[in-house]
């Protein structure tokens, strides 16, 4: 890249990230496609609810827990290579989902899936930071934004007219089969386009690193996705309490190979830059809330006020707007305003939530002042989202970059799934305390109430990743 001219790099820094943002689109919309076709699933496939639980969790457990293995993939074999293998194994489990003849083959090629979205994901992250310098990058940090809340919003949408199109009466099989083409496209354009980055080590995977940290983050991950819908049996808890020695273990044994000078999964001494940690704790604190608010507004809306999922996801149509338009000034904002910018995008999304509470304690009735908070969720989200990754991928060297960005994408996961258990718990629980005392279903004013409580933690969860933030750039100052 060194001889080539200045805009000749630019534009094929761009086009590199045009098909980077293809997976990045592709798999995010998997996350949340298949909740749309759960029924007709459940109807054709005789599947229990517990093998509807396993086709969620199937995608989700070994996506999370293979990202950071998959990132240090990327820093030893080269990006683009590790990014058009985890697709064309996402196209695979995509194939075998559509092809599935029951539902416990449904649930393996979901875990395939998982492992190959695993793969790519960090791959955009870490070419992004290597691609673009300064306001270049967070100009294609924005844009990869507006993609990702566009896959989010999209996946309801695309895959009820999919199933509705019942093209060859294929159904709710035609939510996987999408996903061919346009992983087609990305394997053939990938080849083209893509940059090709690599760190400058040796390419040796430490395989016992790998294998103690995925286990580390299976234990964590699936009693967080599973445990509240089965009432947390003893094996869960105990799973929990394990993944406590198996991260010191990960932990020590990356430590001893940083000594050694050998290759680590991930260098342990990222975690003694202050800014680094600050970086990852408001990550893990505002997906937290982010990937949980879903839970309880849904549960609200459908449930307690009775408005069909079409309905209930109109609500949301002003959301993903904001959140594109989010999405794209959070670079103008952050050239105008430096470090004030994503400090203003929480506080945004804090006051979109302090309305939620105030709706849900009014009973949740008012449409209008709740999709205000919407709104103004969905333009905080954008805003953030986008400088969050920026400000901690600046914080470490380009060497560093893949085993950042792996640490950010893990703790997108895993945050989400704790913010999702401690909203189940606190909104399931009330729920059902209220069911207990008067031996009928819960009122939708006792739906409000406990909304409006179980919003009260992703209130707290950005508060304090607010507080992290203004102590992140303080941080950066004493440094500068």
């Amino acid at each position: 890249m060194t001889s080539l001219p200045i805009e000749t790099k630019k534009a094929r820094s761009w086009s590199s990230l045009a098909v980077l943002l293809v997976g990045n689109f592709v798999t995010i919309l998997d996350l949340f496609i298949v909740n749309v076709g759960l029924p007709d699933i459940q109807r054709e496939l005789h599947t229990s609810n517990a093998g509807l639980q396993l086709v969620i969790v199937a995608y989700e457990v070994p996506y999370g827990a293979l990202l950071l293995n998959a990132a240090r993939l990327g820093d030893l074999y080269g990006r683009r290579l590790l990014f058009l293998t985890g697709m064309a194994v996402f196209a695979i489990g995509s194939l075998a989902c559509a092809l599935a003849p029951s539902s416990w083959t449904l649930i393996g090629a979901r875990a395939v899936q998982g492992g190959g979205a695993a793969l790519l994901m960090p791959q955009v992250y870490t070419s992004l930071r290597l691609l673009f310098e300064g306001e270049e990058r967070r100009r294609a940090l924005a844009v990869m934004g507006a993609v990702q809340g566009v896959a989010g919003a999209a996946s309801q949408i695309v895959g009820g007219y999919l199933i509705a199109l019942n093209i060859g009466g294929l159904g709710w099989r035609l939510i996987f089969l999408v996903n061919l083409p346009v992983a087609l496209y990305a394997l053939i354009a990938g080849w083209w386009l893509i940059i090709e980055t690599r760190s400058p080590l040796p390419a040796k995977l430490d395989m016992g690193g790998a294998a103690m940290g995925a286990s580390a983050l299976t234990l964590i991950l699936l009693p967080l996705t599973m445990g509240r819908d089965n009432d947390w049996p003893w094996w869960m808890i105990a799973s929990m309490i394990l993944s406590v020695p198996a991260f010191v273990c990960f932990a020590c044994h990356e430590n001893r190979l940083t000594r050694r000078g050998d290759v680590p999964i991930i260098a342990m001494s990222l975690f003694g830059k202050e800014s680094f940690n600050l970086g990852i704790l408001a990550t893990f604190l505002f997906f937290s809330a982010v990937g949980s608010l879903s839970l309880s507004l849904t549960i609200l809306l459908q449930l307690g006020l009775g408005l069909t999922p079409l309905e209930a996801g109109m609500l949301f149509l002003p959301s993903t707007a904001a959140f594109f338009t989010g999405s794209l000034l959070s670079a103008p904002l952050a050239r105008k305003w430096g470090r004030w910018a994503p400090l203003a995008g929480m506080l945004v999304f804090a006051v979109g939530l302090a309305i939620a509470m105030m709706v849900g304690l009014e009973g949740g009735g008012q449409l209008k002042a709740l999709s205000l908070s919407l709104v103004l969720n969905g333009l905080g989200q954008g805003i953030v989202m986008p400088l969050l990754l920026d400000m901690i991928l600046s914080t470490v060297p380009n060497d560093e970059a893949g085993m950042a960005s792996g640490a950010f994408s893990t703790m997108q996961i895993v945050g989400a799934a704790f913010g999702v258990t401690i909203v189940g718990v606190i909104l399931f629980g009330m729920l059902g305390r209220t069911e207990a005392s008067t031996s009928i279903l819960a009122t939708p004013g006792a739906y409000g109430t406990a909304f409006a409580v179980a919003t009260a933690y992703n209130f707290v969860a950005i508060v304090l990743g607010l507080a992290l933030l203004n102590r992140l750039h303080s941080a950066k100052r004493r440094i500068a």
